[in-house]
């Protein structure tokens, strides 16, 4: 009997059931039917199967071929395409997935599950490092742990993901990368006698099993000479790179019995290593394991709440305070959570930044209070300017200004009812690029509002050096001027 997990990727639902059923009799464990290329993803990245069977033509927006793409190139996870395609752009797109399988609709019984064996068997080693898979790992992980039944000794169980990796395959390119990735392998597996098994997750990701030890103190110094073995430098092509890793551990018995039960508490532990900066080890604990886990579950849900309409922008009028009249207003961005309500920029708006959401958010935003200001002076509000803010993730597009015309052209907003924030942080970053910026802005017609003035350097000759029309004094600052002025008075 087989034990392996599969998820089915199917728009008919009927076709679905009667697979999982036929798999399920042959032994194999279907860890869920899913209809879209989104939810594929998704379920790839929850659940961890050994194996995908993949449908082309899927609802959302999303399809078959994209998403086996995604999936081969993030976690190496073998896909087989059931499909009732076979036209010849099909299969020339299907293959440049690199498929363990293709099998045309109607289809006989056995040859799918002879095409699942080989997928399986196939997928056994990683075609970059030659180390063993997930699919390889939890079987000899599982052959580990029932040896070790009825002993004394921790079966300490290891996962790493190389920090910021993404970096040098965006500066360096994909080739260093990988070759980064090859070193690190070898060091890996020869960096420690104590590790039985090294095997490669995903993409920057590895697991280690290592051989039982007596005392918890004894993986912590293992841990720490993994970190500093892996932060040694790597020579690539007359290049000195250097990376470094966030170590997840949990331990048999204690954390779990089974292999998948322990691979998840370790990764939960990874992940709360990242949290803390990379570089480091942590065990896993129950509470940060929880509390890892519920950060994981808001940030699937903030992945998906921009295409299903979750996000609402209020706004906050501005006031002239002579005559009292409402000359503007700042878009403000809520999420409107469907389990939890509204929830406060201050807890989602750093996590869109941290995952890179931040800048489709933005452009929402910008798009959707422009055609809402358009909409009012069409009523009979003609004075009025929208105020929105442009995050330093949005800033660094290269496009960012032809991004701003392009919604002012489909909106019908003339720019001189628009005011885009920055702050004084991002000016900071790179004066030359944002002076550039500024004046492009400024030259459509485009208020400039400098924010959070008084949080960095605060020199009052931004006014000469950029284009700015509004300055907005940070708190911090506003009370030290509050002070200022009442001591004037009392002199």
């Amino acid at each position: 009997m087989s034990n392996e997990k599969i998820l089915i990727v199917e728009d008919e639902s009927i076709i679905a059931e009667d697979i999982a059923d036929s798999l399920t009799a042959r032994g194999y464990r279907v860890t869920g039917i899913v209809y879209s290329g989104e939810e594929a993803i998704q379920s790839v990245i929850e659940l961890r199967p050994d194996l995908v069977l993949m449908d082309v033509n899927l609802q959302g927006e999303i399809d078959g071929i994209t998403a086996a793409e995604e999936i081969r190139t993030r976690f190496q996870i073998p896909v087989v395409y059931l499909t009732a395609y076979a036209d010849e752009n099909t299969l020339r797109r299907v293959n440049a997935t690199k498929p363990f399988g293709y099998i045309v609709k109607p289809f006989e019984e056995k040859n799918l599950h002879t095409t699942i064996q080989l997928a399986l068997h196939r997928n056994q080693y990683d075609s970059l490092t030659n180390l063993p898979n997930r699919s390889l790992l939890r079987e000899k992980l599982s052959e580990v742990l029932d040896r070790q039944k009825e002993l004394p000794a921790l079966v300490p169980i290891v996962t790493l993901s190389l920090d910021r990796i993404n970096r040098i395959n965006s500066t360096l390119g994909h080739d260093i990368g990988d070759s980064v990735l090859c070193s690190i392998a070898k060091r890996l597996t020869n960096c420690n006698e104590s590790i039985n098994i090294v095997a490669r997750l995903e993409a920057a990701e590895f697991a280690i099993v290592l051989e039982p030890v007596a005392e918890k103190q004894d993986v912590a110094n293992i841990a720490q000479n993994i970190l500093d073995i892996v932060s040694q430098a790597t020579i690539v092509k007359d290049c000195e790179v250097y990376v470094t890793a966030s170590i997840g551990i949990s331990l048999y018995p204690g954390d779990g019995m089974g292999g998948d039960e322990l691979l998840k508490n370790a990764y939960t532990a990874m992940y709360h290593s990242q949290q803390n900066g990379g570089n480091n080890y942590q065990f896993h604990v129950a509470k940060i394991a929880k509390s890892c886990i519920n950060k994981l579950v808001q940030e699937t849900y903030l992945r998906n709440a921009l295409k299903r309409s979750e996000f609402e922008l209020y706004y906050q009028p501005k006031v002239e305070i002579k005559t009292g009249i409402i000359v503007g207003a700042e878009a403000l961005v809520r999420w409107n959570h469907p389990e939890r309500g509204l929830v406060s920029p201050a807890e989602f708006i750093p996590m869109a930044e941290e995952m890179g959401l931040i800048a489709a958010l933005g452009e929402w935003v910008l798009e959707t209070a422009s055609r809402q200001t358009q909409a009012w002076q069409t009523e009979g509000l003609s004075s009025l300017r929208i105020a929105v803010n442009v995050s330093a993730r949005q800033f660094e597009r290269p496009n960012l200004t032809e991004r701003v015309s392009e919604i002012l052209t489909e909106t019908g907003l003339d720019p001189n009812y628009l005011e885009l924030e920055v702050t004084e942080g991002l000016v900071l970053q790179d004066e030359i690029a944002a002076a550039k910026a500024l004046t492009a802005w400024k030259d459509m017609g485009i208020r400039i509002a400098l924010d959070d003035f008084g949080t960095g350097y605060s020199s009052l000759s931004y006014s000469k050096r950029f284009p700015f029309d509004v300055l907005k004094i940070d708190q911090s600052l506003s009370g030290i001027l509050r002070t200022i002025a009442k001591m004037q008075r009392l002199q």
